[in-house]
């Protein structure tokens, strides 16, 4: 997350402080990358994340510097992703470059070509104005509503054919005494004429010269073989003069030495293909790290979320990761929820696969994620499981994960789930842990029991199970994304008829994961199994039994904790004695009041078979505050 002076631009071609997006609580459209490089307009949400954070700052290689959390993770130039901490000098980072043209356009660059596209053609490609129509005998084009050719909002934009689009600003002029005054044709003149004396200008009215010639070849071809009839002839010896003329030399050496500005370093370089060589092997089409330095200072933080794509640009000219969402608290009121509980549980059930379902196919929000880039670089126990975990991105899994809709004690109603990195993550952890056990037989170590295997840190073992634990983590934040995208367009739908909601607050809770950190003044590898972060104001979730209450919290940065507090109740006895010692009168009894399966399949998550979430927060409380109470509605199990 990033502190809040950091610039994100914006397709209405200005970037904005973060801080600024996240107190207005309005959607945004950023630009998202893909996997594959390609640049994309995408729909996102700004918010203060965490109150008086760590900070490092990541400075780049065009004098950039970023002042972020140091576990904020910073996409690369192959598209994975390493935490701003662990960042070193000449990691290539990907870019993100614009310019605007000579008439004031936006241009991007595509990291997947190095080619300059138009950001109101980007907005279009990637879906925001609807399909690209087609106008019988015209090219489309792109209409500017307010005539700021670097506003590139949609609702900025309206696809015309190229000819209704000359015959409407020519009807403007018309409309226009004022255009049609002497006065301004002097002047409209004397600016044209001062253009053509610029290079740019000269360049200008040459290529729409040469334009206009092509097209009148095409459309009177006739009289164009009359006209030029002979020219071949008379022109030959005017362009030998003129090449053997001092004009003619001079204008050929200037054309050879021209030279192109590098925008990451500023070196002026000859010829575009000598721009291109210069950027693919001085830069490798990206800015590059230069230090990462740690900050004494703290500062409220802020990120974005973009669900559909998972990533956004900064003003600085990389891409980082958004922050999975585990609690949005909406604006909606608990009485809207009347009457509705049961058709937003069937939808939800619908939507979103639990227990050992998949996805029938890859949704575009799953397929877009970055981490199947590095896919090939997991261990070879999973290079098999592609194509399932893809389809299992977006699902729930089973045992206590939940999809809930909760009612906080002032009737405000809140979406929270909880779910993990689903089947990919557990054979990844069998796959290192089997590793573990067999590292130990070879090098005849001592275990007190096999399940003890361990990796030594910065062993080849080790760096691999570290890698692969990081995507796994990264894979589960992602999941949650896309749950958490398809949940809230359902509440959208039966609370709000489909119109997006400007949610209040939104905290994303990683558990359940380990993370290199600094307590008492030393680099340690911290392991959070049913634990989550706890530091100085940090937002957490600790969730109760399906019929219990749920709290968001607030980190008090306990070092004697190594700043942690549970992630929920726990359980007081095991699934196979939960089935034994309850029943189903007993599920029905406890579970009054809330819209969920009442069968013998959920028997196992009672909220019999887990501790008094009352007591636990009791037992913690100097641990963490509480922010909000929270009490299910609706639940949906694995």
């Amino acid at each position: 997350c990033f502190t809040g002076d950091t610039l994100i631009p914006l397709v209405d071609g200005q970037s904005y402080p973060i801080a600024e997006l996240a107190e207005s609580q309005k959607e945004i459209i950023t630009y998202s990358c893909t996997e594959s490089g390609r640049i994309v307009a995408a729909r996102a949400i700004a918010r203060l994340t965490r109150h008086q954070a760590e900070l490092v700052k990541v400075v780049l290689d065009n004098g950039e510097a970023i002042k972020c959390t140091p576990d904020h993770l910073f996409m690369l130039r192959d598209g994975s992703y390493q935490v701003a901490s662990e960042l070193q000098p000449g990691t290539s980072l990907m870019p993100f470059y614009q310019d605007s043209d000579r008439d004031g356009y936006t241009l991007i660059q595509q990291n997947y070509s190095s080619r300059w596209q138009k950001a109101h053609w980007i907005v279009a490609r990637s879906g925001l104005l609807g399909n690209v129509p087609s106008f019988a005998g015209q090219k489309t084009v792109i209409h500017h509503k307010n005539f700021n050719a670097s506003d590139n909002s949609p609702e900025n934009l309206e696809f015309m054919g190229d000819r209704d689009h000359s015959a409407y600003h020519r009807s403007l002029i018309e409309r226009n005494t004022y255009w049609q005054s002497s006065e301004f044709e002097t002047k409209r003149k004397n600016a044209l004429a001062a253009k053509a004396n610029t290079p740019e200008g000269y360049k200008y009215y040459s290529e729409r010269g040469t334009a206009n010639i092509l097209q009148y070849m095409q459309e009177r071809p006739e009289h164009f073989r009359e006209s030029v009839a002979g020219n071949g002839q008379r022109g030959k010896q005017y362009l030998i003069n003129y090449n053997l003329s001092e004009k003619g030399r001079q204008k050929s050496q200037e054309i050879a030495n021209r030279l192109y500005r590098c925008e990451t370093c500023g070196e002026q370089v000859k010829s575009p293909i000598g721009l291109h060589n210069h950027r693919k092997y001085h830069h490798s089409y990206n800015h590059k790290v230069v230090e990462v330095v740690a900050l004494a200072e703290k500062q409220d933080v802020y990120c974005l979320a973009v669900p559909e794509y998972g990533n956004f640009a900064l003003a600085s000219g990389v891409f980082v990761h958004n922050c999975g969402m585990a609690a949005v608290k909406t604006p909606y009121s608990a009485d809207q929820l009347e009457g509705k509980l049961k058709k937003i549980r069937s939808d939800l059930e619908a939507m979103i696969p639990v227990g050992f379902n998949d996805n029938k196919d890859v949704d575009k929000t799953a397929g877009n994620w970055q981490g199947w880039s590095s896919f090939k670089d997991l261990h070879k126990g999973v290079q098999d499981l592609k194509s399932k975990a893809m389809k299992q991105m977006g699902s729930l899994g089973g045992g206590n994960h939940f999809i809930e809709v909760c009612v906080d004690t002032e009737n405000q109603v809140w979406l929270m789930l909880h779910s993990g990195s689903r089947n990919i993550g557990n054979v990844l952890a069998q796959c290192h842990i089997n590793s573990a056990k067999e590292l130990a037989k070879m090098t005849n170590t001592y275990l007190p029991d096999p399940d003890l295997a361990y990796f030594v840190a910065q062993s080849p073992a080790f760096s691999a199970y570290w890698h692969d634990l990081q995507w796994a983590q990264n894979y589960a934040r992602h999941n949650r994304d896309v749950m958490m995208a398809r949940f809230k367009k359902i509440v959208e739908k039966h609370l709000a008829g489909g119109k997006p909601m400007k949610p209040l607050l939104e905290v994303n809770c990683h558990h359940n994961y380990a993370e290199k950190e600094v307590h008492f003044g030393e680099e340690v590898y911290v392991t959070r199994k049913g634990a989550v972060r706890a530091q100085s104001e940090d937002y957490g979730i600790i969730p109760g039994s399906m019929g219990a209450k749920s709290y968001i919290v607030k980190g008090k940065g306990n070092a004697h904790s190594y700043c942690s507090c549970s992630h929920g109740a726990g359980r007081l006895m095991s699934r196979n004695k939960a089935k034994n010692q309850f029943s189903l009168d007993d599920l029905l009894a406890q579970t009054q009041g809330v819209e969920c399966r009442k069968d013998r399949g959920i028997l196992d998550e009672i909220p019999g078979a887990y501790k008094p979430i009352e007591q636990v927060m009791e037992n913690q409380s100097d641990l963490v505050e509480i922010v909000a109470t929270l009490k299910q509605v609706v639940c949906v199990k694995g």
